[in-house]
């Protein structure tokens, strides 16, 4: 039995195989349009190297930049939002926290680059009353209906569902996404609940939002590459980096795509140590560059440091997710 490790990034994808008769490396540039075709390529070829048949393979890890590419570069899908009335620009309001307390030039990323355009973030009548979680305003499920009606008029595929105090019920954002999903049914839906199901609903929305704008490219390229695996010959189970150096399966980070913003930077940082721990080091800076980005991390007495979930930024937008602590740049 054999195993492999795959890293996708903007300019090459890399591989490792593991067997009993030794382990072997190899390198094939991208596919940017469809990564999963060099991913393919790839794994044929190091099989012949290595004289492995693919149905020997009993497990892939991978780790991917696709998510932490689309934030970069900002093209992500269009996001349209259901969310409770008088709220909707919780988005863009935030915590009115200036990025640099002194100074006059400065960039709100949250309010210059939105992840849910305000004509796209719709407002309907509903409401949970704190702190019991008691339905105040039942949902208006007509207003959900328009909304989804206006969302299919602009050519949206992407819905958020995110309500005030769904982390105390989400009767609501359940119900609301359920009409989505069967009024849209090729859309990516999610809502607030599924993704970050904690108080504090800036830093909740926006969780979520993040998962919508990289959801549907991540969904349909780990959908993709699994099913042209299977069709190859490759029984293998796909595991997926997640950014705290974790794996899931397929269909966990389909769902939540937002769990996998830094799953490439992440694993680098895991080789990193694993390396450096190899040469008898325990204190080190890890520095990965690639083609779309460039991610620096410390580890300290051999420890990789997991972040605060509360600390976590990603292209300047706050994620309710457990992530490595590194930082992560735009190449240069």
């Amino acid at each position: 039995m054999a195993r492999v490790g795959v890293d996708v990034g903007g300019t090459n994808t890399d591989f490792v195989l593991e067997a009993g008769h030794g382990v072997y490396f190899h390198k094939v540039p991208s596919t940017p349009n469809d990564q999963s075709d060099g991913v393919l390529v790839g794994l044929q070829q190091l099989c012949e190297q290595a004289q492995v048949k693919p149905e020997t393979i009993d497990l892939i890890v991978h780790g991917t930049t696709i998510a932490t590419n689309v934030t970069l570069e900002n093209d992500g899908a269009e996001v349209g939002m259901i969310t409770t009335r008088n709220f909707r620009d919780i988005l863009h309001i935030g915590r009115h926290k200036r990025p640099y307390n002194f100074s006059l030039h400065f960039d709100c990323p949250w309010q210059s680059r939105p992840l849910v355009k305000r004509r796209n973030r719709i407002a309907i009548t509903e409401r949970i009353r704190p702190p019991s979680g008691e339905i105040e305003t039942p949902l208006n499920e007509d207003e959900v209906l328009e909304a989804v009606a206006l969302f299919k008029k602009r050519g949206i595929k992407s819905v958020v569902v995110g309500f005030m105090f769904s982390f105390l019920n989400d009767t609501h954002e359940r119900r609301a996404k359920v009409i989505v999903e069967k009024e849209m049914p090729d859309a990516f839906v999610c809502a607030s609940s599924d993704v970050a199901n904690v108080m504090r609903e800036y830093e909740r929305f926006s969780t979520a939002a993040m998962n919508g704008f990289v959801g549907p490219r991540t969904s349909f390229y780990l959908t993709n590459l699994k099913d042209k695996l299977a069709r190859e010959g490759f029984s293998a189970n796909l595991r997926i980096i997640q950014s705290n150096g974790g794996i899931a399966t397929v269909e966990t980070c389909s769902q939540r795509a937002v769990t996998m913003l830094m799953s490439g930077p992440a694993g680098g940082v895991i080789g990193g140590k694993s390396e450096a721990l190899a040469c008898g080091s325990k204190n080190i800076i890890t520095v990965d560059i690639g083609g779309t980005s460039a991610d620096i991390s410390t580890i300290t007495d051999g420890q990789i440091k997991i972040m605060n979930p509360r600390d976590t930024y990603v292209s300047g937008h706050p994620v309710l997710i457990p992530m490595i602590d590194l930082v992560t740049i735009g190449a240069g």
